[in-house]
This record gives structure tokens, sequence and C-alpha cells, in this order.
């Protein structure tokens, strides 16, 4: 608690460090913070041409399932940055003593500022494809009660980032003493992005009979609430066979959040108790 209200204490410097590395990321540039968007935009564009013209899976407006590569691109960056956050400021960590794990965090927060604008489009995309506001109300029917479901994508975000806090704490925390991490991370995260539902829908791994494995990973679990949160299950076939729709992972959701906080808590003792031997190895 102690060093949560340190870090608290430097929140000025904080802010400061999210406002240098936002006009670092797009000094000279011309197309400035649309090129966050770009990225995973063409990845969308690519998939839903894929998913309608290639490979025949009927699944109604599948760009829009597609969206949560946003908040996954949240994590990958996130981590990927962090993972560098504490070599990248050596200089400064050796001169001026603060909280070590404001350089992961000030990080993330930066990353988690283009996601913002990213949902923002999320939702004005969704409005324009016409999905809303049908997915806001139960069973699709409005005038009607609002889906409970749509109260949890706040909840999901907060534990995406606690989730990508307490890596980038753990990995920042190796990075210094094993510099080899930043590789294997980048490495990982590509290979990663197949083990999570953005190439295919959900309903497809429960029909492998491998659901219950699969949802112990905590971000599948998250996006997979992420993405029912928002819109309504959508209707899968495989082989001319409806698939059973997935709601909500209730079981699998609760699981992700202590995962998350329990890694968390694991960055920041790492951090507390190595913060010298971190300067020492600088």
């Amino acid at each position: 608690m102690s060093s949560l209200a340190e870090i608290w204490r430097f929140r000025p410097l904080i802010l400061e460090l999210v406002r240098r590395d936002l006009k670092l990321r797009y000094k000279n540039s011309i197309g400035g913070i649309a090129w966050s968007l770009l990225n995973p935009l063409m990845q969308i564009a690519v998939i839903t041409v894929l998913m309608k013209f290639i490979l025949p899976t009927p699944v109604k407006d599948y760009s829009a399932y597609l969206f949560i590569l946003f908040l996954w691109n949240f994590f990958q960056v996130s981590l990927a940055d962090g993972c560098v956050a504490i070599v990248n400021n050596a200089t400064l960590v050796r001169k001026v003593y603060f909280p070590r794990a404001i350089l992961p965090l000030a990080t993330l927060l930066g990353n988690l500022f283009h996601f913002a604008i990213a949902f923002a489009f999320t939702i004005l995309y969704f409005f324009v494809l016409g999905t809303y506001p049908s997915h806001l109300f139960v069973n699709g029917v409005y005038p009607g009660p609002l889906r409970p479901e749509i109260f949890l994508v706040l909840p999901v975000i907060f534990f995406m980032i606690v989730l990508c806090l307490g890596f980038s704490l753990i990995l920042a925390y190796l990075n210094v003493f094993y510099e080899d991490v930043r590789f294997i991370v980048t490495a990982l995260l590509q290979l990663f992005f197949y083990a999570v539902p953005i190439l295919y829908p959900i309903e497809q791994v429960k029909a492998k009979g491998v659901y219950d494995i699969y949802m112990l990973n905590p971000v599948a679990a998250l996006l997979v609430t992420y993405q029912r949160a928002l819109l309504l299950p959508p209707t899968v076939t495989q082989k001319g066979v409806q698939l059973p729709a997935v709601g909500v992972p209730w079981g699998y959701f609760s699981l992700a959040c202590v995962v998350s906080t329990c890694v968390l808590g694991v960055g920041f003792l790492l951090f507390e108790h190595y913060k010298w031997e971190m300067v020492e190895r600088l």
C-alpha cells in the first residue's frame, strides 16, 4: 500500500511522462494520432474480406465482432512498450529517485489514450453499420429492457488494464537483467494472436471441445466477455450446422479478474523488492 501511495504522490510526473511519450511518438508526423487507428482498421478490412469472399464463414456483420482487435492491440502494444520502459529511461532512473513502476504505468496510460480513441470509433462504427441500437436491448428487440451485459464493458477494460500493468511490471523487471526478454515477448505476442478469438468465432472453439482449456487464458476470457458485452452472440454455422451461441463466460471472466489482480500484485512486489538492484544493473 505504501508503494501505491508513493505512486499517487508522483502523479504530476506520470502525466508529464505520458505527454512526453505522446509528443515523441507523433513528432514530425502528418497523420498524428490517426496512425493508431490505421493498423487495426486494415486488419479488420483484410479479415472481413477473407471471411466474406474467401472462407465461407456465414457470420452476419462479422466486421463488428472484429473490433476486439482494438482491445487486443492495447494489450499487445502495452506489453511490448512496458517491457522496455525501464531500460529506455535508464538515464532518468539513475539520476532521479521516483517509484520505478511509474515508467511502465505511464507507458500503459499513453496506450490507453489511443485505445479510448479507438473505442469511440468502434461505437461510431456500430451506429453507422446499423448494428446498434438493437444490440443494446434484450434479444435485440427495441423498445425493451437493456441487456445487463452492456455494463460489463468498463469492468472488462479495467481488468485488462490491471493485467497489462501487472505483466508490464514483471517484464520490465526481467528485461533489466536479461535484455533478451524484449525479443522473446515480441515473438510470443505474434504467436499469442492466434490463441485469442479474433480470426475465428469462439463458437468454433467450443465445437472443438477445447473451450474449457482455452478460456483459462485470461486474455481470451476478457476479450470474449468484451465482445459479448458490446454485441449479441453471432449466428455461426459449420458444415451447414448452426453452432450453439456462446454468451458471457461469467465463470471464466471472474477467474480472469482474479488472475489479473494476482499478476499486478506480483509485479508491484518485484519492483518494490528489487528497486535498488535494478538501478545498479542499469
